[in-house]
């Protein structure tokens, strides 16, 4: 809140901001283990209070597609054979796909913010001759993080089964989590799929006026933090808490103008929070 006088020099205010602080937390479990062939499938196990996650496989060039196992592959079960570039269809795309929809229990709102954060585990066969292991990703709006590989387990023919671990982060969080998994080149075998998510309410920073400028006979305001819309508002008596009167209509940007009406006036912005 600051007071505006008239004929007399404006204050201006300038204040730190506060840092985000995370409330709320809710954490989602997805683990595919592609026990059938259905497709789209559900997660074997499943922590999601937002809904059923499912992965849509997308079959490539000579895809096996779902394989309940492979008896020169070593112990897993429940495999898909996503396929391969049609070397002979270079102008196409033709690898195989995994395309994951995960519904956020948290998404951010027009009256708050969220935050995601987001770990793909990936088990798939790699031998770095045919199966080479190397996997794109499109996940919009999200800021990668990194790779882990998680752990490898001995396979035939100087293979492996290697769990990869993937991290993304969302700000503010999405209202579904999209994922397209895209094989190699090559080919892709893959066994298990397994997602964590993390999303949190964040509370803004506390909305402060940052700079009060006089123009002519009007008050130039502008404020950071909150929640929009904003509404300004004026006073002359202090005293009595119902004498707030709003000044023009809510916005969504940071700043506004008022005209400079009476000799002194207090003058405060509210969020919507």
């Amino acid at each position: 809140m600051i007071m505006r006088q008239l004929n007399v020099a404006v204050l201006l205010c300038i204040c730190l901001r506060a840092g985000f602080v995370s409330h709320a937390t809710e954490v989602g479990y997805q683990d595919w283990q592609f026990t059938n062939s259905a497709n789209p499938a559900i997660p074997t196990v499943l922590t999601n209070s937002a809904g059923k996650p499912t992965a849509t496989i997308m079959l490539g060039y000579a895809a096996s597609g779902w394989l309940e196992s492979l008896s020169s592959f070593g112990t897993q079960t429940g495999l898909w054979d996503l396929g391969m570039q049609d070397p002979n269809d270079l102008a196409h795309d033709t690898r195989g796909r995994v395309q994951l929809s995960i519904p956020n229990p948290v998404p951010a709102t027009s009256s708050t913010n969220t935050t995601t954060d987001f770990g793909l585990r990936v088990v798939q066969f790699v031998d770095g001759l045919f199966y080479i292991g190397t996997l794109s990703f499109s996940i919009p709006g999200a800021v990668y993080l990194g790779r882990t590989i998680v752990e490898t387990l001995p396979g035939p023919l100087g293979g492996e089964w290697v769990a990869d671990q993937f991290h993304w982060h969302w700000a503010p969080s999405p209202a579904q989590v999209s994922l397209t998994i895209t094989g190699a080149v090559t080919g892709t075998l893959l066994d298990r799929i397994t997602v964590d998510t993390a999303s949190a309410v964040v509370a803004p920073p506390p909305l402060l006026i940052t700079s009060v400028e006089k123009h002519s006979d009007a008050l130039a305001i502008s404020w950071s933090g909150g929640l929009p819309p904003y509404q300004v508002y004026v006073t002359t008596n202090l005293l009595n808490s119902e004498a707030w009167q709003a000044v023009g209509s809510p916005v969504s940007g940071s700043s506004a103008e008022i005209p400079l009406l009476d000799p002194v006036e207090f003058v405060r912005v509210r969020g919507s929070d």
